[in-house]
């Protein structure tokens, strides 16, 4: 038994290796508040973070008692962050040892910084204080917006995903700013996006190892397609005028039409959020925009499989399948999207 005043609470941690193969190791620590109350004015750092560099990760922890006098405690971590060098080297060490070792724990987000490690860890956030918790409630706020109850980029995810053909892919973040915002002063600017964090992108993992990036269209469309999202928001457009509508994903149906060839049927209820155009929205020009969603949202899925071939990415787990394991580019993919449209607002007619 330990008292709390011998723990460093552990709210985030960052790992980076470098070209000689030492591992860097930044853990964020929770300011405690007892702390705080002795001192004579105020706090303003939530956080203290600790660099550690160790030849492997396992004396990474021993490491820590040369700069911190407490014991790492991370039962409230809230995320991992890990560079993109490391990522492209593979993540299996990470996973092994967070594994072999009792007091890690893999069931927390995992995220890639596409920026310098030290540059996102140290990043001070507006709104929730504490860095760690700030990235783990805008990976929430992401997953809601999808519909997803827990997005699937724990460590443990990228675990799960090493035997299957259908990578997995986590959010990058970054870094928007051309100076550090490690300094408390930060906290006093109004500009909230200016010096911040933001998720950009995604990092797409085959046996835990990244190998590419994918934009933030293509992510998205990765969800829909392989069951995780609900809902998502589209753009198009009827005779030249743009249209937004919220999609809800009634149902996705996979039927194999021949061994070759396979069908995915979309069932899709569209919310009307903007219309643009200048007509009334009478039955037939319902029809219209449904037909032309339709048409649209199929090309995009049509467009998302031409890119998972060309990046020879199985993007839709199609080499899981009996039919085509080992041979999944030999699938045809047949995509058909149904939709039905709803309203969400006041007034289904535009005003003059």
């Amino acid at each position: 038994m330990r008292e709390i005043n011998q723990l460093a609470i552990v709210d985030m941690i960052a790992m980076d290796r470098d070209e000689q193969g030492v591992f860097l190791t930044h853990y964020q620590i929770l300011n405690p508040p007892s702390n705080e109350a002795r001192r004579s004015g105020p706090t303003k750092a939530a956080v203290y973070t600790y660099e550690v560099a160790s030849p492997t990760l396992g004396s990474s922890a021993e490491k820590t008692g040369s700069v911190m006098s407490r014991k790492l405690y991370t039962s409230h971590l809230q995320c991992y962050v890990v560079s993109e060098r490391m990522a492209r080297a593979g993540l299996l060490k990470v996973a092994n040892y967070l594994e072999n070792y009792k007091e890690r724990r893999t069931n927390v987000y995992t995220i890639v910084a596409e920026d310098p490690v030290s540059e996102v860890i140290g990043t001070f956030t507006l709104l929730d204080r504490v860095p760690g918790r700030n990235i783990r409630l805008l990976l929430d706020w992401h997953a809601r917006s999808f519909g997803i109850n827990k997005l699937p980029i724990r460590m443990n995810d990228i675990l799960e995903g090493i035997p299957f053909s259908r990578p997995t892919i986590i959010p990058i973040i970054q870094y928007s700013g051309n100076a550090s915002a490690s300094q408390s002063d930060r906290l006093e600017d109004i500009h909230a996006t200016k010096q911040n964090l933001k998720i950009n992108g995604g990092a797409v993992l085959i046996g835990a190892k990244m190998v590419g990036k994918v934009s933030d269209e293509i992510k998205n469309t990765y969800y829909v397609l392989n069951g995780y999202a609900t809902r998502k928001q589209e753009t198009f457009q009827v005779n030249g005028q743009t249209i937004d509508v919220e999609i809800n994903v009634d149902q996705i149906k996979r039927s194999w039409v021949t061994k070759d060839k396979l069908r995915i049927r979309l069932d899709v209820v569209m919310g009307l959020m903007n219309n643009e155009q200048s007509e009334k929205l009478t039955i037939r020009n319902i029809e219209i925009m449904k037909e032309q969603f339709n048409r649209t949202y199929k090309r995009k899925c049509e467009q998302f499989a031409s890119f998972a071939i060309e990046k020879n990415w199985d993007m839709l787990g199609l080499g899981d399948t009996n039919q085509g394991r080992n041979r999944w580019k030999d699938i045809q993919v047949e995509f058909e999207v149904q939709s039905k449209l709803a309203t969400l607002g006041n007034t289904i007619t535009p005003y003059e």
